[in-house]
């Protein structure tokens, strides 16, 4: 059953783990695997993008200034763009959905 038969909208994400230095974690995202790579220090997290069939990640880009109201995403890959645009809140709102759990984490 695929996630949007679950009514998960096409996406998940698996918790941080206890580690807090340089979390990862996953979301599908338009069917895309990406995952995401904490930057405490740097209030970002770096994306990058599976490729299954080639058996390697790809880097996205950065969402960015995670620790203000406005973090947005910077994309680095020119043939993904396009993609990245019309994906782009849905990435950043998973972003924050992460941050927001490390830093009430690493408050608490």
């Amino acid at each position: 059953m695929s996630d949007r038969a679950t009514g998960d909208a096409g996406r998940h994400s698996t918790p941080p783990t206890e580690d807090l230095a340089g979390i990862h974690f996953v979301a599908v995202i338009d069917g895309r695997r990406l995952y995401f790579e904490a930057f405490l220090s740097q209030a970002r997290f770096r994306v990058t993008m599976a490729h299954v069939w080639a058996g390697k990640a790809e880097a996205l880009g950065s969402v960015i200034k995670l620790d203000t109201d406005k973090p947005g995403l910077r994309v680095c890959a020119p043939l993904e763009i396009e993609w990245a645009a019309l994906n782009a809140a849905e990435i950043v709102t998973e972003a924050v959905k992460v941050w927001d759990s490390i830093t009430r984490h690493r408050e608490g």
